[in-house]
């Protein structure tokens, strides 16, 4: 069975910066591998550009450029925050205030998680970005099993594990 909309696809892979010689920044194995219903839009949707088509026991390797996955560094998203906005009560102390730190950060406007990039007596530096925005992907892997999406899968635009636990 080839991949396609409403197939419950399994994989293995290693994705790292740049190229196949850069960085490694997640792996799935055989052990734990990926699996996912394919065209419900919670994968990015050039990864699953490169998966349609492929069948059982596939490799692939492609690369992800920036835009294509996680955008451009965006430099609104890197703040300046006051250092007595983050308090004990909220679980932030010196040592959880670092540079390199992720933090979470909320107001009455918004949320977000953020790493610290800079910090000072007066103030927390906290880049929102996501970790892997402005990089360019490249994803090696393996198709384990395509397999027909069931209609409670499609119902719930998620698949269900073969040991019947449902992840939302």
């Amino acid at each position: 069975m080839e991949i396609q909309e409403n197939t419950v696809v399994t994989l293995s892979y290693h994705v790292r910066k740049k190229d196949e010689e850069g960085e490694l920044v997640d792996f799935s194995g055989q052990s734990y591998p990926l699996r996912f219903l394919f065209g419900t839009g919670k994968m990015l949707p050039y990864f699953e550009e490169q998966l349609k088509g492929k069948t059982h026991n596939e490799t692939f390797a492609f690369r992800l450029p920036a835009d294509f996955a996680y955008g451009k560094k965006d430099e609104s998203l890197i703040k300046t925050i006051p250092i007595e906005e983050f308090t004990e009560k909220e679980g932030y102390t010196k040592e959880t205030l670092e540079v390199g730190a992720y933090i979470r950060y909320e107001n009455s406007e918004e949320s977000q998680s953020g790493k610290i990039i800079d910090k000072n007596k007066k103030e927390v530096k906290v880049d929102f970005n996501h970790p892997l925005a402005g990089q360019d992907l490249f994803f090696k892997g393996n198709i384990i099993s395509v397999r027909k999406a069931s209609f409670e899968e499609i119902e719930r635009q998620h698949h269900i594990e073969p040991d019947g636990i449902r992840f939302q």
